[in-house]
């Protein structure tokens, strides 16, 4: 009887590590995020996604000339969406060229919303668009 228990506790034990996706799949791209409104008073629906480096958030998504508007520390923070522009700064070694609007956890003007590099993004190939965030619409400036 104990043996017979054992075993099923075994198959149920293997069909549910067979279904769950292994960690490394989990993270693989951003999740649901919040709803927000930017100092625009636009709203939005968000993607999260894990950021490793503390980076500026800048009033354009590229670099020469623009502003920061604040600063994003590493943790998991919510994006809008994403967008192709100028060579992002060179963290880690990783290279990109898409940009992220979301908000600072400081602000200096436009209650901290910007831009922010794709390299800040805990994970990304290069020259590619973070999986699970959006594309922003064409037009779309921040």
């Amino acid at each position: 009887m104990n043996l017979h228990r054992a075993l099923a506790a075994g198959v149920v034990l293997a069909a549910s590590l067979a279904v769950a996706p292994p960690a490394e799949a989990r993270q693989a791209s951003c999740w649901g995020g919040p709803t927000v409104t930017d100092y625009k008073g636009r709203t939005f629906s968000t993607s999260t996604c894990p950021t490793w480096t503390q980076t500026a958030v800048l009033d354009q998504a590229s670099l020469p000339g623009a502003e920061t508007t604040g600063v994003l520390f590493p943790a998991d923070n919510w994006m809008v969406c994403q967008r192709k522009s100028g060579e992002n700064p060179q963290y880690g070694g990783g290279r990109n060229n898409y940009w992220l609007y979301t908000q600072g956890d400081t602000s200096y003007f436009h209650g901290g919303w910007g831009w922010i590099p794709a390299t800040a993004v805990s994970y990304g190939g290069d020259y590619q668009a973070i999986p699970g965030v959006k594309i922003c619409p064409s037009g779309f400036y921040g």
